[in-house]
């Protein structure tokens, strides 16, 4: 699930690089703003998700991800107890600045 944090993030970034290579209009723009706010608000959910199920009795990592076998290095993702708050937050903080842009 750690996954999805990092790659939903850099989908929403391909398809705005997609749509702002058609021209610079106004509708063009407010695609642009609309994918990019579908992206976070998605990111979004997906962290909500994430704190949902997140167990803080333990004092370990969770939600951890191991990927070895990528070319030159290794992929290792978890979330702690401090880092599912800024994960949150940061999540909670990017639709907003979306919004008030």
């Amino acid at each position: 699930m750690s996954l999805l944090l990092l790659l939903i993030p850099l989908i929403g970034v391909g398809l705005v690089t997609v749509e702002a290579n058609y021209g610079l209009s106004l509708i063009n723009n407010i695609r642009i703003k609309s994918i990019a706010l579908t992206t976070s608000i998605v990111n979004l959910i997906v962290s909500l998700v994430m704190f949902i199920l997140f167990d803080f009795s333990s004092k370990q990592f969770q939600f951890i991800e191991e990927h070895y076998q990528i070319s030159y290095f290794d992929i290792y993702l978890g979330v702690d107890g401090l880092s599912i708050y800024f994960v949150l937050l940061t999540t909670i903080i990017m639709p907003i600045a979306i919004l008030s842009n």
